[in-house]
């Protein structure tokens, strides 16, 4: 049995994913920012945060303060990195 190098494929896995440094540090001001359980963030591609909920009070609440939040957050970047934000109720 040959023996395969794992980092290459956990690289590309990582980077179809979007999981690179950036989405580490979207993920701790999303907690800090959001503040609250209740909306999940599920991912990052292409300048689009990707996250759920469990209430259209949520998704509401989220739609509301998208733009602040996609500031904040290209604040902590240092730059214009996040575009969008899209929300679904699980």
């Amino acid at each position: 049995m040959e023996l395969v190098e794992v980092s290459p494929i956990l690289e590309k896995i990582k980077k179809e994913l979007g999981l690179d440094d950036n989405y580490y540090i979207i993920m701790s001001v999303w907690q800090k920012e959001v503040g609250n359980n209740n909306v999940e963030l599920s991912g990052f591609k292409d300048g689009t945060i990707f996250s759920t909920t469990t209430s259209a009070v949520y998704l509401n609440d989220l739609n509301l303060r998208k733009r602040q939040l996609i500031n904040r957050l290209n604040q902590y970047l240092g730059k214009k990195l996040v575009k969008n934000i899209k929300c679904i109720i699980k």
